[in-house]
Formats: C-alpha cells, sequence, structure tokens
C-alpha cells in the first residue's frame, strides 16, 4: 500500500512546491518594460524641456512638436491612465453641454493631446518661472506707496522678506504665514498691473456687432466678436502684454493658484458683472481690483476685505473722483451699495485643466518638473468658506475664449479671399499677426518672463543673450528698417523668401515686414524698461521712458509707460513727479489718480510729522 501511494503523494508534494513558487521573469519582458519606462520619461522631458526653452520658433510647429511628443509619451503610458481615479467636474457639466462643439470639450476625456494645448502648457511653465522669481528677489521700492502707509515702514538690517514684513505691518490682524500669502499675493498682482497694459472693455452697439462679426451666431464669442474678458488667454496676455481688466484678473487668479492661494472673482449685479478678485486668506477675502490697479483700501491703510466693505460700503464710496481730479464725465466707482447685496463668487478653471489627459500628465510630472497643471472648479468650491449671500458657481470665461479664439482661426485663412471678412480683420496685423511672425520677438518675451536680465560677463554668444539685450536689439532705427530692401542678412533674419516668389510678392512682402518693425521697435522700447524695473533699476527705467514717450508709433503704448515712468519716480521717491505722471489719460486712470490721492495724503502726513517735530 504505501509503494501505491507514493507516487501521488511526490506529486501533490511537487505541486505544492511549483505552486508555491514564481515563474522566473522573462528577460525580454524586463527588458521591454525598462525601454517602455525609458521611452515615457525621455518623452516627457524632452517635452516639458521644449516649454521651457526660451528660443521660440514656429508656433504652428511648437504646438503640433508638444501635441506629439505628449501623445508618444501616453501611448506608452495606458497604465498610468488606468491607475487615475479621475472623474469629470459635476458642476461644469451644463456648460460642457453648452460648449460641447468645442475640440478642447469633445476630447475633456481619454488620452489623446490637442495641438492646442501647447499654449495652455506653456502659459502654465511661464507663470510658474515668473512666481518663482518673484518668490526669489523681492524688491522694497516696488511698493513705496504701501511703505509710506505702513507709517514709513523701514525693514530690519537682517530683513530677508521685506516685502512680507511690510503686509504684515499694514494688515496687523494676520499671522506671518497669513500675511506671507498676501504679500506673494500682492506682488503678483504688481507685476499682472505693471506689465499687462489695461485695455478697455469690449463693447459693442447693435450696428457695430452686425457690421463686425465674422460669422452670424447668437454670442458675441461664436461670431468672432470679444466680450469682456474673453479675447485672451493667459499665452495670449503674456505675449502680448495686454488685455482688458478681466483678462488680467484671470492672470493674476492663475498665478495665485500656482503657489496653491484660493482665488475667487466677486461679480455683482443680475447681470454678474465681473468686480475684483477675492483673495483668500484665513476666512477672508482681500479685495484686488485690476481695473483699480489696486488692493481696495481698508479702514487703517490696510488692504480691505469684503467683510469689510460689506459692512462699511463707504469704503468704496471713497474711490469716487472728486471734481478738481478729474472733470470726466463718470467719476464715480463702479460698485455702488447695492451692488453688494447681489454678489457672485466665479471660480476660475480652463477646460484644458479639467480634462483626463492633464491630471495623468501632471501627476506623472512632478519627477521632471513641478507645475500645477490643473484647476477644478469642484476641488476649489469645497475649500471656500460659506459666507451669507454668496454664491458660488463655475465661470465660463475660459469657454468663451476658446469659442472666439476657434472663430478667429477659422476665419483669417478665408479673408485671404474674402476682402469683406479682411476688412473686418483688420485689426488682427497689428495687434498679433506681427507678433506670431517675428520669432526673435517671441523670445525676447519669453527671456524676459523668465527673468533672465543680465548674463554672465564671459558669455558672449546669441543663444545667451539677456532679455534687455534683446529688446535693445529689437528697437530698429529708421536707417535699419530702410536698408530691408536690400539688406539680404537683415531679410534672412526677419524671414523674408526672396525664391519662389514674384518682384510683386517681394515688395509687398519688404513693406509689410517694414510696418511690422515700426511696430516691434515700440514694443520692445517699453519691454526693456519693464526689464530694468524687474529687476530692480527704477532709475534705468525713469531715464528711458521720456525719450521713447516722444517717438513717433508709440500713442498704443502711452498708457503703460506713464505708469511704469510714474512708478519709477515712486520708487525713486520723487514724490511730485509720480503724481503728474498718474493723471496721463488712459483706460486705467481713474485707478492711477486714486493712487496719486494716497500718494499725496501720506506725503503730506509725513511731510507734517517731520514739520511738528521740528
Amino acid at each position: 500500500m504505501r509503494r501505491a501511494l507514493a507516487f501521488p503523494t511526490v506529486a501533490i508534494a511537487l505541486m505544492v512546491l511549483v505552486a508555491g513558487c514564481e515563474r522566473p521573469e522573462d528577460p525580454m519582458l524586463r527588458i521591454l518594460s525598462s525601454t517602455t519606462s525609458q521611452a515615457r520619461v525621455d518623452d516627457i522631458t524632452r517635452t516639458t524641456d521644449y516649454l521651457f526653452n526660451e528660443t521660440q520658433s514656429d508656433q504652428a510647429e511648437f504646438n503640433n512638436s508638444i501635441a506629439s511628443g505628449l501623445n508618444r509619451w501616453s501611448g506608452y503610458s495606458a497604465d498610468l491612465f488606468k491607475e487615475e481615479d479621475w472623474q469629470p467636474d459635476a458642476s461644469i457639466s451644463d456648460l460642457l453641454k453648452e460648449y460641447e462643439t468645442l475640440p478642447v470639450i469633445e476630447r475633456m476625456e481619454g488620452s489623446s493631446f490637442l495641438s492646442s494645448d501647447g499654449q495652455y502648457l506653456q502659459s502654465i511653465a511661464w507663470i510658474s518661472q515668473i512666481v518663482n522669481r518673484i518668490q526669489e528677489n523681492p524688491h522694497l521700492r516696488h511698493y513705496e506707496l504701501f511703505r509710506l502707509m505702513a507709517d514709513n515702514f523701514k525693514p530690519d538690517d537682517n530683513e530677508t522678506a521685506p516685502v512680507d514684513a511690510l503686509v504684515e505691518k499694514l494688515n496687523p490682524g494676520l499671522d506671518a504665514d497669513q500675511a506671507k500669502d498676501l504679500s506673494l499675493a500682492l506682488q503678483l498682482f504688481d507685476w499682472v498691473i505693471r506689465n499687462i497694459q489695461l485695455e478697455e472693455t469690449p463693447s459693442y452697439t447693435d450696428e457695430e456687432r452686425e457690421e463686425m462679426q465674422l460669422v452670424e451666431a447668437e454670442t458675441l464669442s461664436a461670431s468672432g466678436l470679444a466680450e469682456p474678458g474673453a479675447k485672451r488667454d493667459a499665452w495670449q496676455l503674456l505675449v502680448f502684454a495686454r488685455g482688458d481688466y478681466i483678462e488680467k484678473a484671470k492672470l493674476f487668479m492663475m498665478m495665485c493658484h500656482q503657489m496653491d492661494i484660493r482665488t475667487v472673482m466677486f461679480a455683482t449685479g443680475e447681470d454678474q458683472t465681473p468686480w475684483v478678485v477675492g483673495v483668500l486668506i484665513g476666512e477672508d477675502y482681500y479685495l484686488f481690483d485690476t481695473r483699480l490697479g489696486l488692493p481696495i483700501p481698508g479702514k487703517d491703510s490696510g488692504f480691505a476685505t469684503l467683510a469689510e466693505v460689506q459692512a462699511d460700503p463707504e469704503l468704496l464710496s471713497k474711490l469716487d473722483l472728486s471734481v478738481k481730479e478729474s472733470l470726466a464725465d463718470d467719476t464715480e466707482y463702479w460698485v455702488k451699495e447695492d451692488d453688494l447685496k447681489n454678489i457672485t463668487g466665479l471660480l476660475y478653471w480652463h477646460p484644458v485643466s479639467v480634462s483626463q489627459r492633464t491630471a495623468v500628465l501632471e501627476s506623472n510630472l512632478s519627477k521632471v518638473r513641478n507645475l500645477v497643471l490643473t484647476q477644478r472648479a469642484d476641488e476649489t468650491a469645497a475649500e471656500l468658506p460659506e459666507i451669507d449671500n454668496i454664491d458660488y458657481k463655475p465661470w465660463d470665461i475660459s469657454l468663451r475664449t476658446a469659442k472666439f479664439r476657434k472663430v478667429l482661426r477659422e476665419s483669417l485663412p478665408k479673408s485671404v479671399s474674402d476682402d469683406a471678412l479682411a476688412e473686418k480683420l483688420r485689426w488682427y496685423g497689428p495687434e498679433e499677426g506681427y507678433i506670431i511672425q517675428f520669432n526673435n520677438y517671441r523670445t525676447a518675451r519669453a527671456r524676459f518672463i523668465r527673468g533672465k536680465f543680465e548674463r554672465k560677463k564671459e558669455v558672449q554668444t546669441v543663444n545667451f543673450r539677456d532679455a534687455i539685450e534683446s529688446f535693445a536689439l529689437l528697437m530698429y532705427e529708421d536707417d535699419v528698417i530702410e536698408s530691408l530692401k536690400t539688406d539680404h542678412n537683415l531679410q534672412s533674419m526677419i524671414g523674408i523668401r526672396r525664391v519662389g516668389v514674384t518682384p510683386a510678392e517681394f515688395e509687398q512682402d519688404i513693406a509689410s515686414r517694414q510696418a511690422q518693425m515700426r511696430l516691434v521697435r515700440r514694443d520692445a522700447g517699453l519691454f526693456m524698461c519693464q526689464s530694468h524695473f524687474d529687476n530692480g533699476s527704477v532709475s534705468t527705467t525713469a531715464g528711458w521712458i521720456p525719450g521713447l514717450l516722444e517717438e513717433p508709433d508709440v500713442d498704443r503704448w502711452e498708457g503703460a509707460l506713464n505708469y511704469l515712468n510714474a512708478r519709477a519716480h515712486e520708487g525713486q521717491h520723487r514724490y511730485d513727479e509720480a503724481i503728474e505722471s498718474y493723471k496721463a489719460e488712459g483706460p486705467q486712470q481713474h485707478g492711477n489718480l486714486i493712487r496719486a490721492r494716497l500718494l499725496k495724503e501720506q506725503i503730506e502726513t509725513h511731510y507734517t510729522k517731520k514739520k511738528d517735530v521740528k
């Protein structure tokens, strides 16, 4: 019997032994897995490096390269997409249905990247660079008005964060961490106000709408007309350096989000007109007005909160201008006490930021770059305090912008053979088209955004120019512009083709590029001054601007130049000159006159104190 049972017992023992062991790994599978992982890392690294590259190439090629690189990466990453616990935001579902024909909405779910994603991703990369350099190198002289308002604040000699200390002095109810967050918000806000010129908010009569629309549609954006806040995304704002107050607010909110600072756009009235950005510090919102160009002043020289303004609406009526300050038809502040009874908190998000592909990319990007790519309305709403009479809702401004840009993109090629359409799009060339064609212009802007203001003396190659040098080279003199007709090297640099075109086409191209060069040189003059100011050299800024203001073709930048001039004088303690510069006309004049008033009050206060002491 024992011998008969021996075989089954041994067989069972072997089966148990084998069952308890893992099968040896196939070396080919290990090689394949390693190769796939390395390819995945290489693709995401190369692609994100391209986002940060300061040398700008053809924009369409850039967008396609970003999409191709990320699609290669996602092709290797099916497992990552399965692992990511992604669900679409419930709060934006109705908005998604309303704009469902937009490609960016159609592809909300899935792993496929669009060519249009490149500009969104690059704008986030740029925003991260701006935020980092502002944190690393704060300049107290940029905040001279607030320094005076903080009882002529002077930091200790060993103070490493003077702006933080200033904000804490202005707002004594905050603890150190809260003051640090509010200080960073102030610095980001100030960067946007100084470096993105305020434009008038778009508006149209019925007749103008009928004449100017690119296609017939129910809404302005769908008809190819820019609605308030919906003409430009962050990428266009950073490259073109101009926008209305709502667009500037969008950029400011995106910057704060990159640093995990919560913001909402407060809107008033039945039509929910955007008003101010509320920056959440603790359980209350500090109010930053991008139309005014200032944080709303509080009772005791600090910054006003929503609770303070609701309790004391006179804080807003104090922002009216007196007859002595302005003889304009409308000198009252645009929000009244009654408007405060109906406030909506609009939550900013971007269709790319809520997509599945972006969520997976962000969670796997931390090994290469630390970027905050997602911004979800559901998550933001869950983190905000409940306040009586304040309703939060997702903001559709990014969708309206996407709709406008889509109609514009589709209309531009058609305008080549449609004279009526070309006439409606005449604004595009001198506002945007010439910038897209000038790669070296966009390279200079990228260097500015990176804060590359100085280079090592031993580095002399073209590829290592700083922003100031780059802008100086774009400030074309008249004789250089005229020489474009015969200078083959300059023609090549500008991108003019001599082969495969008729003499008439060549002449037309020369004339067109010369007109563009005249626009570029005025842009470059302003941007060079902004570079000096951002780098802390307010005296150099003040030295350049008066000459630029006397140049021809500068009228479209007068608002930014006059404001920067005033800020430079303010930083030099040349207060009377600053006040005079703030009086210049422009879309931000109301806020500039309020700033001049505050500055004058501080001068009189501190002068009187000194006089009384004597």
